[in-house]
């Protein structure tokens, strides 16, 4: 039987080695991930959903090679893995480059080993068969090594379904990421075809998100023409697309990230079956975030609903670790990908419920996130204080009648996209009695 191997590092140093064999992809953790650190220092967190309770379950946690964290059937990968691969137009065009086929989800991984989100890398590593029959097969069957090709030039792996590219910022230039390239690291989103002005919804959006109160990411309109290449992408007659500066990046140096399917262990096309609840208990867990992240969620959603945003599911929402010295610690990281699709394409709604009901269906929510009940049961849920939360609440409602008219006003919209806007936030539930006052 033949085995694929490639080799897992986090911070540019080895962790473990992920399959795959027949029918099986597994993650195998290096013996020296569940021992204490030469320094004793803490070692770095690959992921929330990894994270056991002591040392000791930890080290057992590692070594469970049989555990569903760490193996996936059907060609699929492990979800925390699954999760670091390209969508859409993005997986079309790797797999066109690597000769592979789009549901090839292993070839795809290793297509873009070395820019994947966060500080995980992948990469072919030289391996004995002796080595790989004793810690695949426990010495039960013979093995064929199948050597994985190196990761493609200028491939990346970011999620969602608009076209991107990964660039590096040289002056007025953007050129395509060349190893130990000085510059700022910048996702490029294209123009989309078939629906016009999206990098301008967008970068208008996170203007109003952050004039609300939200942290939301660095990003920046900038001519298609200073792009230095576009082969293989068909777009339609825009001037501009949307330069977002990788929060994971600082320089040529990898932060690590993960997005909220990894930490709840669902795999990426689950990404709606959950809620936004189980987000906020894990930032309830967590020193680095508690009370204030919930906060943060609840200024999101509060924007998202205003906007009329109904795209905000698992994906978008992360989290970014921080060495502090005495340990890593998980922090929210800055919003993402909000965009008014109400606006532009008449679709509305909410991604996940606040809380999810026993038997509740997947998919997008339709009604109003905070009505006075679902809003109680979430903060008695969360473990948050209630009269905290809705302080959050208005506070974003009134920000947004504040600051929103004159931004949206201001903007190159659309004429109808503005009135749409403007109707929208004056006529909304929850601005009411922000208005009463």
């Amino acid at each position: 039987m033949i085995i694929k191997i490639l080799r897992v590092s986090l911070y540019g140093q080895a962790i473990g080695r992920l399959f795959s064999y027949g029918d099986i992809c597994r993650f195998v953790a290096d013996a020296e991930l569940a021992a204490e650190a030469p320094d004793g220092t803490a070692r770095p967190t690959l992921s929330l959903s990894m994270l056991a309770a002591d040392p000791l379950a930890q080290a057992a946690l590692w070594a469970n090679v049989q555990s569903p964290l760490f193996n996936a059937q059907g060609g699929k990968l492990p979800n925390f893995f699954q999760n670091l691969l390209p969508e859409g137009v993005l997986r079309q065009h790797i797999a066109s480059l690597r000769g592979c086929a789009e549901n090839d989800h292993f070839e795809l991984l290793a297509a873009c080993g070395a820019d994947l989100p966060g500080a995980v890398t992948v990469h072919y590593e030289e391996t004995s068969a002796r080595q790989l029959q004793r810690l695949v097969t426990q010495d039960n069957d013979a093995l064929e090594m199948s050597v994985v090709d190196m990761p493609l030039d200028n491939a990346i792996s970011i999620s969602g379904m608009q076209p991107k590219l990964a660039l590096v910022q040289d002056g007025q230039r953007y050129v395509h990421r060349t190893r130990g390239r000085d510059g700022t690291r910048i996702i490029a989103k294209l123009p989309v075809v078939g629906q016009p002005h999206m990098p301008l919804l967008e970068k208008t959006a996170l203007e109003l998100a952050r004039a609300a109160g939200v942290e939301v990411c660095q990003a920046e309109l900038a001519p298609i023409q200073a792009i230095d290449s576009l082969q293989g992408y068909t777009l339609p007659m825009e001037r501009d697309f949307l330069a977002v500066t990788r929060f994971d990046r600082k320089g040529a140096e990898h932060l690590h990230f993960e997005d909220f399917a990894q930490i709840l262990g669902v795999d990426p096309t689950q990404k709606y079956s959950r809620s936004y609840l189980d987000m906020a208990r894990v930032m309830m867990s967590q020193p680095g975030m508690g009370e204030a992240a919930v906060h943060e969620l609840l200024r999101r959603l509060v924007v998202n609903e205003l906007l009329g945003n109904p795209d905000a599911h698992l994906k978008n929402f992360g989290v970014l670790y921080e060495n502090t010295g005495s340990g890593w610690q998980a922090t929210l990281a800055p919003a993402f990908d909000i965009v008014p699709y109400a606006v532009s394409q008449g679709i509305d709604g909410h991604a996940l419920p606040l809380v999810r009901k026993e038997g509740a269906k997947m998919g997008r929510a339709k009604p109003m996130l905070f009505t006075p009940a679902a809003a109680r049961e979430f903060c008695a849920l969360a473990r948050v204080q209630e009269h905290l939360a809705r302080l959050a609440i208005r506070k974003t409602c009134a920000l947004a009648l504040q600051a929103w008219p004159e931004i949206i006003n201001a903007s190159a919209l659309p004429l109808q996209w503005r009135d749409k806007l403007l109707q929208r936030l004056a006529a909304h539930p929850l601005c009411a009695a922000n208005r009463r006052g």
